[in-house]
């Protein structure tokens, strides 16, 4: 599929939609999708200001204020890429974000597989749900939620008015971010990735840095993180070794 993204650096949105509250973002657009596929494009985005089903990675739950948070998917047709290499466009939107939110969270940093910090705090998180045709990916739906004017968050969270000392429009927000994610994808698709991939790991969360590491037992190891691999992996320098993790395989200790 021939695809319709500008390659200005302006960018406007392909197309918009935005409700009050929904269950999902990513749901709604998946509705859309079944209903009308031709009619929604590449680079459709859908907000809302309540997500009363939020998900995480793996099913866990978003919680947000409602009209206080930013919370949107986009939908991309990345069907140059092969499934393998799924997580370039993770680490496509994951840096777009972080760039996007450069000036305001200096200190940001991009945990894997999905989260995005600020001082060991989580600032927000993406859920990318992808479906398969042939040997391409058709479609992507990236799902992004970030806390920006919540002030009233678990100790382990962290907001941008937070951070910045001040109260954000989220839909002036929203258009930077869509527009740096946008750039970064194009850069995709014109087979930069080796680019995307420094970009990701310079702002990737405990890269080189001894840490503590936990598995699925309960067990715990001292690890440092050396890179993540094309396929996705978290790949740890342990005491007996380099190891690769997948998702849920391994958890940050924190």
């Amino acid at each position: 599929m021939h695809s319709n993204i500008s390659t200005k650096a302006g960018m406007e949105f392909m197309g918009r939609l935005h409700l009050p509250q929904c269950q999902s973002t990513n749901d709604e657009i998946q509705s859309m999708l079944t209903l009308h596929e031709s009619s929604v494009p590449e680079g459709f985005v859908l907000s809302t200001g309540y997500q009363t089903a939020g998900r995480g990675q793996r099913g866990s739950l978003w919680q947000s204020e409602p009209e206080k948070n930013l919370l949107f998917s986009l939908l991309l047709r990345p069907d140059f890429l092969e499934p393998r290499f799924a997580f370039r466009l993770t680490a496509t939107v994951a840096t777009g974000v972080a760039n996007a939110l450069a000036e305001i969270c200096p200190d940001l940093k991009l945990k894997w597989p999905n989260d995005v910090y600020v001082n060991d705090r989580k600032l927000g998180g993406m859920l990318i749900e992808t479906v398969i045709s042939g040997n391409s990916i058709d479609r992507a739906i990236c799902g992004i939620g970030l806390n920006v004017n919540q002030l009233s968050l678990p100790e382990q969270a962290i907001s941008l008015a937070e951070i910045s000392g001040r109260e954000l429009d989220t839909e002036d927000l929203l258009r930077l971010i869509y527009r740096e994610i946008m750039l970064q994808y194009l850069q995709l698709r014109q087979g930069n990735w080796e680019g995307i991939r420094r970009n990701y790991l310079k702002v990737l969360y405990r890269l080189a840095i001894p840490a503590w590491y936990r598995l699925p037992d309960g067990s715990r190891f001292r690890a440092v993180l050396k890179s993540i691999t094309e396929e996705g992996e978290l790949l740890l320098i342990c005491q007996d070794g380099e190891k690769r993790f997948r998702f849920k395989e391994v958890q940050f200790e924190t």
